[in-house]
């Protein structure tokens, strides 16, 4: 039986998606987004760098004004805005008596948006976050690390992320893993 169900942040509860910033930007924002959230943005989402100066590298980009407007900490609730039906659905998982965890590769910005946005301790009774623990998912360690310091049965733990190789590396710890692309996916495996 399902006890505990840990979720994602991004692509789950707050839209992280290519088409969103596309849709800010009136433009088709993939390339785009491939600059700004690769391999180097991990140095955020691992805590080793703070965004602002993370944005300051693309400085002389023909794309700055574009990455400095997403990346902004004043702008994430246009960038990465709370997909409110969801947030709301999972609330009411913890009405239901499930306890509710979070696992998120974050960067530090993100993360105070995320708890100036939705009351986090309120629904959650715990969450492990990236730029904290030097750790990032798939890695099996953060995995570790949220079911030793929550004491998680991993029997009766479920995980949602919207991140394949995430849900795999779960599966391979031992936490049923599920793709999240919709919250039906939520309902239908709570079933």
């Amino acid at each position: 039986m399902i006890k505990n169900i840990i979720f994602d942040i991004g692509g789950v509860m707050f839209d992280d998606s290519t088409q969103n910033i596309s849709n800010i930007l009136n433009i088709d924002a993939s390339e785009l987004c491939k600059k700004v959230y690769g391999k180097s943005f991990v140095d955020c989402v691992l805590g080793n760098q703070e965004v602002s100066n993370y944005i300051e590298t693309f400085k002389n980009d023909s794309d700055y004004e574009a990455i400095k407007y997403i990346l902004s900490k004043d702008n994430l609730h246009i960038s990465y805005p709370l997909m409110q039906d969801n947030f709301d659905y999972i609330s009411r998982l913890k009405d239901k008596g499930y306890d509710l965890y979070i696992l998120s590769n974050i960067a530090k910005e993100s993360h105070e948006y995320v708890k100036r946005t939705i009351d986090v301790d309120k629904i959650f009774k715990g969450g492990i976050y990236s730029y904290q623990e030097k750790l990032l998912k798939p890695d099996k360690k953060i995995y570790e690390l949220i079911v030793d310091r929550y004491h998680l049965n991993k029997n009766e733990t479920m995980f949602f992320d919207d991140k394949q190789k995430n849900v795999d590396a779960a599966c391979e710890f031992g936490i049923k893993g599920v793709l999240f692309r919709t919250i039906e996916d939520v309902e239908n495996n709570l079933k």
